[in-house]
């Protein structure tokens, strides 16, 4: 059963709550939990800043204890800072990688503030993740020395300076740390790299997986995680929550062509228990055959309630 903490957390999963979210959530709210389980929960989640604000939009933060309350706002704004740091950085690193001649793609969460959340404290972010092709590292590495960041002994693919951990991949799937994940996809990564978008990122060109192998990335890379944040989920769902057929359709292709259908099935599985958003009629029934079996549900329904898997 899921924790009613958690429950909050779920429902205070969207960017712009509609009149019925902010409802239910009020209800939620209303009712008797333990409010600093809930702070702790929301760190651990990596939801501060959507819970924040969808109490605070709600016009129920008050709902909670002065100190939580404080809590809560000083992680918020704590965020914004810290990601107002990131994006000065990575726009630095974007200017001297494009006039070097070096494209770079951006990962993860860096790669959907603009995207998705639009207030820059929404999503908390620990690192920059960027993929860089194995022939332009050497180019690169050599980039970020000569902008201050010092190699992390332990790992050598993380480049720190001051506050800011810049994370570079060589293989999208962390091949370059673990050889064996290049079996991952049955297709070369360069079938990705070949379908990135170029995006504008505060005025600097970047590399950005399109909106279809985003969801695959996000959904591999949730799961070599084992689903350990509800706001890897909760990007996904921002992601999704908007799609026709096609686009449904087009995942589905994408998966069976790299090998990843029981990935994107196990995700839709915890999008329909967490947040009730499934696909199309046509699409379920196309699915219908890799739904998860027994073993498999025992395990998703960890992250059902809120615990990693």
């Amino acid at each position: 059963m899921q924790p009613i903490e958690y429950q909050i957390l779920l429902a205070a999963g969207s960017v712009h709550p509609d009149t019925d979210q902010q409802a239910y959530l009020c209800k939620l709210l209303a009712a008797e939990f333990d409010q600093d389980r809930l702070i702790k929960s929301a760190k651990k989640e990596g939801m501060t800043g959507l819970l924040y604000k969808s109490l605070k939009k709600a016009g129920i933060l008050g709902f909670l204890g002065h100190r939580q309350m404080q809590q809560l706002q000083s992680f918020y704004y704590r965020t914004v800072q810290h990601n107002l740091q990131i994006v000065h950085d990575l726009k630095e690193i974007l200017r001297r990688s494009n006039e070097k001649g070096v494209r770079v793609v951006l990962l993860q969460g860096i790669a959907l503030l603009e995207k998705i959340y639009k207030d820059i404290g929404l999503r908390p972010l620990t690192d920059i993740d960027l993929w860089v092709l194995p022939e332009k590292r050497e180019v690169f590495d050599t980039l970020m020395t000569q902008l201050g960041y010092q190699r992390d002994r332990l790992y050598p693919n993380t480049f720190r300076k001051g506050m800011t951990i810049v994370d570079i991949n060589s293989h999208i799937l962390w091949a370059d740390r673990i050889r064996s994940r290049r079996q991952l996809l049955i297709k070369s990564q360069r079938v990705l790299y070949d379908n990135i978008e170029i995006l504008n990122f505060e005025g600097e060109p970047v590399g950005g997986l399109d909106e279809v192998d985003q969801v695959l990335y996000l959904s591999l890379h949730a799961f070599k995680h084992c689903a350990g944040r509800l706001v890897w989920l909760v990007d996904i769902k921002h992601l999704i929550a908007g799609w026709q057929t096609s686009s449904w359709k087009a995942l589905f292709d994408r998966a069976g062509e790299l090998g990843q259908v029981n990935i994107v099935c196990y995700m839709l599985y915890l999008m329909g228990h967490l947040f009730n958003l499934k696909p199309p009629a046509d699409i379920q029934a196309t699915a219908a055959g890799r739904n998860p079996a027994w073993l498999e549900r025992v395990i998703l329904e960890k992250r059902l309630n809120g615990r990693p898997l």
